[in-house]
């Protein structure tokens, strides 16, 4: 139970170490914990969930909870501290403020705290435990979109960016808390009906996607990564609206695909299950190591079709020469639909960056889009809400290349895209049961000035 004092000692000193990793060497939650797993060999399965729902739930409200050890450390500042001390706080307030576990817990990590980081550095914030408590965020002080930003733990400038791009009110939506389910895509090309009957009968409930092939919603799926079907590749733990991505692109057996930041390949297998195996997909990322995941991905789930190529696709002429009949482009973004499955993502996060990765996506599908035939179709996703990563990438390449149209993505499952885009379709995790993303189609039509699509 989690309540014994060693399994509790050992969830302590995994959540603690898993929080300074997170900070020391901007990891995500999931990298941390199997960073501190392995250092520290704790392997009980229980032991690292238990830690796990820590680490995400303190990493979440990380704003609220600064503020709170601040007001209690006065004069002094948090950042002032070494990076256990930060970590052991943070903990001991949510789990003061934010959990439901009977105070005692807190107070024991008091203690184990003491016992791990040694009594010396202990010493610093010796009474502070006691102040925690007390403290409080002034909300009637507040400015709304300050009020916002601490009741639904996200960094201020967003909360006020999402205010002016979309509205208070649907800002609103967008920040709080959305649970929503996990998926799977069956894998036809490893598993078939019998793989669903398998999982049926040990136990697993499951439910198909009304509106995308092959898709099926997890009910109740604890354990579902340790069967069978998932580590042979007959199923793939998918989000929806990553899915989507490869429904709307709309494969077809025989064609060509151009598949750019491919990896980890989860995309390019669903692409190469609707090609059936029969084309060919250049599936192309910057680095080695991602090619190499990429490849071992690919393998487990069956996909023989694919060239694994390494290149830097915001480089003119740097992807490979293939005339494709589809491009599909998912490249690296701010991850803002993310926030709810991995937090550690909005506190790195600054106004800048969205600026930075919308001028990188600009180049990735510029440079990809050259690479398209006449009559081809070209996706454009990613997993970030905003308006500069999505509407304005688009917007970019419809104004620089007038053979290119937006055309509907269908199935049509989220809300219409902003700018007059509305062929292109948002998802919201509030709405549609999903990730965050942001999916646009078009398609290329001949070039009426003569001149080669090809040129770079």
């Amino acid at each position: 139970g989690f309540n014994e004092p060693f399994i509790l000692s050992q969830v302590w000193t995994l959540a603690i170490e898993s929080l300074s990793w997170i900070e020391l060497k901007r990891l995500n939650e999931d990298a941390a914990l199997s960073r501190s797993v392995k250092q520290l060999r704790i392997y009980n399965k229980d032991t690292v969930n238990e830690a796990k729902v820590l680490i995400y739930e303190t990493v979440r409200r990380k704003n609220a909870i600064d503020f709170l050890i601040d007001e209690s450390l006065k004069p002094d500042k948090l950042n002032d501290l070494d990076v256990g001390l930060r970590s052991f706080l943070r903990l001991y307030t949510y789990l003061v403020h934010y959990s439901d576990r009977p105070l005692s817990v807190a107070f024991d990590l008091v203690d184990h705290s003491r016992k791990i980081l040694g009594k010396n550095v202990f010493r610093k914030v010796e009474n502070i435990p006691d102040i925690i408590p007390s403290a409080f965020l002034p909300f009637e002080e507040m400015t709304d979109i300050q009020k916002l930003s601490y009741q639904h733990f996200h960094p201020y400038w967003y909360v006020e960016r999402l205010a002016d791009e979309f509205g208070y009110s649907f800002a609103e939506k967008l920040v709080e808390y959305a649970e929503y389910p996990d998926y799977f895509r069956l894998n036809c090309l490893r598993g078939s009906e019998r793989s669903l009957d398998n999982l049926y009968k040990q136990g697993f409930q499951i439910e198909a996607d009304p509106l995308m092939d092959s898709t099926y919603r997890i009910l109740d799926g604890e354990g579902i990564t340790e069967t069978e079907e998932y580590r042979n590749g007959q199923i793939i733990i998918q989000d929806r609206a990553s899915i989507l991505v490869g429904e709307v692109a709309q494969a077809i057996p025989g064609i060509t695909v151009l598949d750019v930041c491919a990896a980890p390949g989860i995309k390019t297998s669903h692409i190469a299950q609707r090609m059936n195996n029969s084309g060919a997909i250049v599936s192309v990322d910057y680095d080695q190591r991602r090619i190499q995941q990429l490849s071992r991905v690919l393998d487990t789930l069956g996909v023989t079709i694919v060239e694994p190529v390494k290149a830097d696709a915001s480089k003119i002429g740097s992807l490979p020469k293939v005339e494709a009949d589809l491009v599909l482009v998912d490249p690296p973004c701010t991850s803002t639909g993310l926030f709810n499955k991995t937090p550690s993502t909005k506190w790195r996060l600054t106004p800048h960056s969205i600026d930075k990765m919308a001028d990188l996506q600009k180049k990735i599908l510029w440079n990809s889009s050259r690479r398209l035939k006449d009559g081809g179709t070209l996706v454009y996703s990613t997993c970030s809400i905003t308006i500069e990563e999505n509407e304005h990438v688009i917007k970019n390449l419809l104004d620089r290349d007038t053979n290119f149209k937006l055309v509907e993505s269908r199935p049509f499952i989220g809300d219409p895209g902003f700018m007059g885009y509305d062929k292109a379709q948002r998802l919201y995790p509030h709405k549609h049961d999903c990730n965050g993303f942001f999916i646009a189609k078009l398609i290329k039509y001949r070039d009426m000035q003569g001149s080669s699509a090809y040129d770079n």
